[in-house]
């Protein structure tokens, strides 16, 4: 195995646990995909990984090196394991991470459940010389469909998918959560198909919306709004800039017996739609941001959103936020400041709820910057 040196700031970080080591950080370079062992300025082994030759150079995997197919196969395994002991908590639910890169120990590697079909996407290259030994795990545990979804730049670069166990799946794949229908379009759609970590954010909108006009900006393809309708709001309005998941929106509405007719949707750009003030706005934004360096830009971003929509919010907000690159304090600050317009009109609002990643996206706690997901509820008091 090779050996490379980390720089003297690197090693401590590694030490503790930290999956990544930055290019800055390394001494000597391997080929992609080679297992690596990474020493201190003596000689002493700190810990191991596979080369990646990117911004992020090493995924580090651990102290004691392994032969890398029975860490995939033990890793992944017990990765299956954890979401069999969420299930209880899951309820009526067959589609979740099953593998969450950093957090079940394999940096990189991402795998998601969609009823029978498993979607596998890389953000590690590093992995591409692994494939086999990730597809005998799999198979292992029973995998028998199993897409994987091309367009991490850095990784592959190209759009679509490929069949590894299986055939092709269909265009749609219908699931559940928490007993509502979703349609996951995994060959075309966000992320795998669905934004699966927002689940137990639905199931809280779903919660709190009986009776209530609702709003929900940049839907996707309705996930929050099919809660809110089947939670009981009176009127739901969906907006997206993208036509296709308004269809989709639709759809799901019709999958769940709900009539799309007796709700509303458009498409449009949030940052210049104004629409009615309703009881419950729910705003869940891509990221503002993707630049290690623009936390400003962010936070201006962020700000200038919520000031634009706050006068269509009747009582309740629920905002969220997916950048990693924006701390939550920082993305709180904005949020204040975008409320509030910079002055007393922020002491009108009360935060009732925060909720972040779900159970089956763990977030390590020597890897801080895999806390990316920020949800809360705020209440706007009348003056």
């Amino acid at each position: 195995m090779k050996r490379l040196g980390l720089t003297q700031d690197t090693v401590g970080t590694v030490a503790r646990g930290h999956p990544w080591v930055y290019r800055e950080g390394l001494l000597g370079s391997a080929s992609v995909g080679e297992a690596v062992e990474l020493v201190d300025g003596k000689g002493k082994r700190v810990a191991w990984g596979i080369f990646e030759g990117g911004p992020i150079t090493v995924r580090v995997l651990g102290r004691d090196p392994q032969p890398i197919a029975r860490l995939v196969e033990s890793r992944l395994r017990a990765a299956f394991s954890l979401r069999k002991h969420l299930a209880a908590d899951l309820g009526d639910t067959d589609t979740y991470r099953v593998c969450h890169g950093e957090g079940d120990m394999l940096p990189g590697l991402v795998i998601d459940r969609y009823g029978d079909t498993f979607v596998l996407r890389l953000y590690a290259r590093a992995w591409e010389s692994h494939m086999s030994a990730i597809l005998e795990a799999l198979r292992g545990l029973g995998v028998s469909n199993l897409w994987r979804r091309f367009g991490v730049g850095k990784v592959d670069d190209r759009e679509g998918g490929e069949a590894l166990i299986g055939g092709e799946p269909p265009d749609g794949l219908v699931v559940r959560e928490h007993g509502m229908k979703l349609l996951a379009r995994v060959k075309v759609g966000q992320k795998t198909g669905l934004f699966l970590d927002q689940r137990e954010h639905r199931r809280k909108i779903r919660g709190w919306s009986a009776g209530r006009t609702v709003s929900n900006l940049f839907s996707y393809n309705g996930g929050f709004s099919i809660a809110a309708a089947l939670g009981g709001a009176k009127r739901v309005v969906t907006v997206d800039q993208a036509p296709a998941a308004i269809d989709d929106a639709r759809e799901i509405f019709r999958l769940n017996d709900i009539d799309p007719g007796r709700h509303l949707f458009e498409v449009a750009d949030v940052f210049t739609w104004k629409g009615p003030k309703v009881d419950l706005l729910i705003c869940d934004p891509p990221s503002l941001t993707h630049d290690k360096d623009a936390d400003g830009a962010a936070r201006k971003a962020y700000r200038d959103l919520h000031r634009h929509i706050q006068p269509m919010v009747g009582s309740w907000l629920a905002t969220s936020s997916c950048s990693a690159r924006l701390p939550w304090d920082r993305w709180e600050e904005a949020v204040r400041e975008g409320l509030g317009h910079g002055g007393l009109g922020a002491a009108r609002w009360t935060r009732l709820y925060t909720g972040t990643e779900p159970p089956d996206h763990p977030v390590g706690l020597a890897h801080p910057e895999a806390r990316y997901l920020k949800f809360m509820l705020l209440d706007k008091r009348e003056e």
